[in-house]
């Protein structure tokens, strides 16, 4: 099932919000509104009873007291009760209410009648020239009722006109300030190779916005860095593969232009064969450096020896050291939990880099050093300081970039790969006229 759209869901939240202040709103005021006029019909029976007995203490006779009493309130919901000690009392109550009980002199009192209206009671005691009498005065609360009914029913309409507006008003509001999405989004969708570079302007968006700008344009940032890096990986490599192709197309095409000698024939094969093997170690390195950006290499961890490891990866290339009269310097303890061959790949790279490198008749340093967060392995050639050092591990990256140096510039692509597999880190530094290379993996 299709979920509703954002201005659905957010019309729904604005009505229901205001669904919700204008109940507040109207139960507040009925409230105040309810306790005001009960305040007020209180204030009116004591000022009423107060000033009939002002009027029987000043000498007017009770059965004159209805005269005043009709000029002074509504007969149609107020009530006075005259009963003297002696002598018949005197009754006005036109409401058709009948008085349960009389309070306490002084006191307010409040009953329902039979139809289930509210009858406020106030009684006082008076005096007379005949003797002492009781004042009772009330009221049954209608005109009260139908003030507040009709406050009910008004607040009702209003609360009800107030939700249609909102829900009218509010998608049409929503889908204007959703504008800015709209635009946001189809930018994003006219985005094209050419336009990576270029980021989304985000003086135009509003505040709410501008995290999902901001977003957009690093990931777009990133897609321009990852293109450029792809297209430049696809120019190398077209570059590498390039080469020796033309090698064996051309080498091939010269020696069947005439007849040769079988001697000859099996000299071609032999640099083809070697031509081949280098592009098969070249598309193996590239298979490997792919799977490994996608973390799709099983590691197979085992604990072993640094001391023992260097020893004797330092004696496989040692004849190649010996070419140049360069010797080696080792300097290893502790041990090491990781895959075995591939660290072995990582360390021989890094060692042919160095003897590559360093000058004839000099040393190659190779150091381990325990610290807190793993193992540090550091392979070192006497030279100068390298310039782009952010580049030193990408790949295809030589650092003449002319291409004339030995090697196909993935020696330390994998170097890094190898490390990131095993969640540590490649890195370079240059110390005491010194280059060191080396590759930090967890203990």
């Amino acid at each position: 099932m299709r979920k509703p759209s954002l201005t659905v869901r957010l019309t729904i939240i604005f009505v229901l919000t205001m669904a919700a202040a204008c109940a507040g709103i109207a139960l507040t005021l009925y409230g105040a509104l309810r306790h005001e006029l009960i305040w007020r019909d209180d204030t009116t029976l004591i000022n009423r009873a107060a000033q009939l007995r002002q009027l029987l203490q000043d000498g007017a006779k009770p059965e004159m007291l209805p005269l005043y009493f009709n000029r002074m309130v509504d007969t149609r919901q107020d009530i006075l009760l005259i009963q003297p000690v002696n002598g018949p009392g005197v009754t006005i109550n036109h409401t058709g209410a009948t008085l349960a009980s009389s309070p306490a002199p002084g006191e307010l009192h409040r009953q329902r009648t039979k139809e289930g209206e509210e009858l406020t009671i106030y009684s006082l005691k008076g005096q007379t020239d005949s003797g002492a009498v009781t004042l009772t005065v009330a009221r049954v609360a209608r005109e009260r009722a139908r003030m507040l009914a009709q406050y009910r029913w008004q607040s009702l309409l209003v609360c009800l006109a107030a939700l249609a507006a909102c829900a009218i008003l509010s998608p049409l509001f929503i889908r204007r300030g959703l504008k800015a999405i709209g635009a946001l989004s189809k930018i994003t969708a006219d985005t094209s190779t050419d336009r990576l570079s270029q980021p989304i302007p985000l003086h135009n968006l509003p505040r709410e916005l501008l995290p999902l700008g901001e977003a957009l344009n690093l990931m777009r940032s990133r897609l321009a860095d990852d293109f450029t890096r792809l297209t430049r990986f696809a120019d190398d490599l077209a570059h590498e593969l390039r080469t020796p192709i033309n090698v064996m197309l051309s080498q091939s095409q010269v020696t069947l232009g005439q007849r040769r000698t079988v001697d000859e024939y099996q000299q071609l094969l032999e640099g083809n064969i070697e031509e081949l093997e280098n592009l098969s170690r070249l598309i193996d390195n590239i298979l490997f450096l792919a799977r490994a950006d996608h973390h799709n290499v099983a590691l197979s961890k085992e604990r072993f020896s640094l001391s023992d490891m260097l020893e004797d990866i330092t004696d496989f290339l040692e004849p190649l050291a010996e070419e140049k009269a360069l010797s080696f310097s080792v300097q290893a303890q502790g041990d090491l939990q990781a895959d075995k061959l591939l660290f072995q790949r990582a360390i021989v790279n890094l060692i042919t880099n160095a003897i590559r490198h360093a000058p004839p008749g000099t040393l190659i340093s190779i150091e381990t050093e325990i610290c807190t967060d793993g193992v540090n392995i550091a392979i070192g050639n006497q030279g100068e300081l390298l310039t782009a050092t952010e580049k030193l591990f990408e790949r295809f990256w030589r650092g003449d970039e002319a291409r004339h140096s030995a090697g196909t510039g993935l020696g330390l692509a994998m170097v890094k790969a190898i490390a990131e597999l095993h969640d540590g880190e490649a890195w370079y530094r240059h110390r005491q006229s010194r280059n060191y290379f080396g590759i930090r993996l967890p203990g």
